[in-house]
């Protein structure tokens, strides 16, 4: 129970702070909130524990990061003094209860590990997180960066419509960072909106040879875009190279799919094709929650040619 309360103290947090949930892991449960939908499932209790969530506005991040770090060791501090209040009256007043006690060496564990500011194997503390947001730490300044550009798409804005300072005025990070693959897909769809080509394609070509450092979702999504930009330039043996390793991803009912598909079918001139296909990411904008990635998938449909 002790790393449930720990997460559920950052979900309350976040929610107080104008964020929602997209993913909430804690001891063997699971959810993931994608495409709409919320899946449950079970886990290894031993992996790393772990809650991510978007801003549903923009405005006053480092505030509300900060509040949000800070949510698990709040709540579970709260928890650790509950229980040893309660455990103690209960031993005095009426029995003691050795459930209790045994609860409360391990929930103050918890609470110590997290409140020392270092950084394990599965990352940062919270308390060393919320450190470096105050201090202004490079992976922090990234960090509120992609999540004021996550609050200001939520508000219905799109990559182009906000400032570019955001994109560009961050520190430089290493590639084994994970903000560093964030922030530049970030960029990557910023200069593809901008019709930016070349710039976009540095982005991703950058993003494709620090794939190392990336879980497998990730490594499949930037194969997609790939097969976008290849058909985009007509370069059908490359398209077709890069979209054998996301060809499962390509099959799913998603708008970028679509968009990925439609892309190389007018590069082959199947027009019937790609009339189809930008029809079927229009139904899956229908279910877009985040307004602002409904406009750029929307601007660059457009793009295709039908004729």
């Amino acid at each position: 129970f002790a790393p449930i309360f720990h997460e559920l103290g950052h979900l309350v947090f976040a929610a107080a702070t104008g964020m929602e949930w997209v993913y909430f892991k804690a001891f063997c449960l699971r959810w993931v909130r994608t495409d709409g939908k919320t899946r449950f499932s079970f886990t290894s209790p031993f992996s790393a524990d772990e809650t991510q969530v978007m801003p549903k506005r923009g405005g006053n991040m480092q505030k509300r990061a900060a509040k949000y770090a800070l949510g698990g060791l709040i709540v579970e501090g709260a928890a650790c003094v509950i229980l040893l209040v309660t455990a103690v009256l209960l031993t005095i007043l009426v029995t003691p209860t050795f459930i209790l006690w045994g609860a409360i060496p391990y929930f103050t564990y918890l609470f110590l590990l997290n409140v020392l500011p270092v950084e394990y194997a599965s990352g940062k503390t919270d308390t060393l997180v919320y450190r470096g947001i105050k201090k202004g730490g490079d992976a922090e300044q990234n960090m509120l960066a992609a999540m004021e550009i996550q609050g200001q798409l939520y508000e219905g804005k799109s990559f182009s419509g906000m400032d570019e300072s955001l994109y560009l005025e961050v520190p430089q990070l290493c590639e084994d960072e994970p903000l560093f693959a964030v922030m530049l897909d970030l960029r990557y769809r910023y200069y593809l909106e901008k019709a930016d080509f070349d710039k976009a394609a540095d982005c991703l070509n950058r993003l494709a040879q620090a794939q190392a450092y990336l879980p497998d979702d990730a490594v499949v999504k930037i194969a997609a875009e790939l097969t976008y930009m290849h058909a985009l330039n007509k370069d059908l043996e490359r398209a077709e190279e890069t979209s054998k390793v996301c060809k499962t991803y390509l099959t799913g009912e998603t708008a970028t799919a679509k968009r990925v598909l439609a892309a190389y079918s007018c590069a082959i001139a199947k027009m019937d094709a790609v009339s189809a296909l930008k029809a079927q990411a229009e139904e899956c904008l229908t279910k877009e929650r985040v307004q602002g990635l409904a406009k750029f998938e929307r601007i660059l449909l457009s793009r295709i040619a039908e004729e």
